[in-house]
């Protein structure tokens, strides 16, 4: 999917590779929020930030076709999040950009000024003094190094996304003043309550 050029050498990817076990294993992007889908909102956010878009996603990728854009499952099993990074990596060479931004596919109140905030790259998102390891930008040319990193035997340290991106020396950027949080995620039916209140009070603005 193309988008707005500014900045075109940007490629965004939202990551969806989990399984939602906190919400009965549904499909997070699919979640209905203001009569729209969760995945929706998110491309609109993102679509004007970034040259080009895709979902890290597993399984049938048939149920993401109304939004026509790429589908990019795990290259690698048992990786967590990391697995989708790396796709969205070697997927963003692909098309000619040197930049990834990654979004959980959770997230829908990312701000408008998130990529810009977010570069140069590696960089992650801090909100109310907590980091937001999913949310960040991620230098194409890091892609050997992930690949490295993620072939050694798999333990909860390797898999952390915070402990790589430290070898990147990543820089932290706060965004301050934005209520409520624009990086709150929904893990679990009270999240989503949440979330849709603060749709119908219009505490976010879409």
């Amino acid at each position: 999917m193309s988008a707005h050029p500014y900045p075109s050498h940007v490629a965004a990817v939202i990551l969806a590779g989990g399984k939602g076990m906190r919400m009965g294993g549904c499909d997070k992007p699919l979640l209905a929020l203001n009569e729209e889908p969760l995945l929706t909102h998110l491309i609109r956010k993102l679509a004007p930030q970034c040259a080009t878009l895709a979902l890290s996603a597993n399984g049938d990728a048939a149920r993401f076709a109304p939004w026509g854009i790429p589908v990019l499952p795990d290259t690698l099993d048992e990786r967590g999040p990391l697995a989708g990074v790396l796709a969205g990596l070697q997927w963003a060479r692909t098309q000619q950009c040197d930049t990834v931004l990654t979004v959980p596919g959770d997230t829908p109140f990312i701000p408008a000024t998130l990529v810009e905030r977010l570069l140069p790259a590696p960089a992650v998102a801090v909100s109310s003094g907590r980091e937001h390891p999913l949310v960040a930008t991620w230098p194409t040319s890091c892609l050997e190094r992930l690949q490295d990193w993620l072939a050694q035997p798999p333990s909860p340290h390797m898999l952390r996304v915070r402990m790589f991106a430290r070898t990147l020396g990543v820089r932290h950027v706060t965004f301050a003043g934005h209520a409520p949080d624009p990086f709150f995620n929904i893990n679990t039916p009270e999240d989503y309550a949440s979330a849709c209140r603060m749709i119908e009070k219009g505490l976010i603005n879409e």
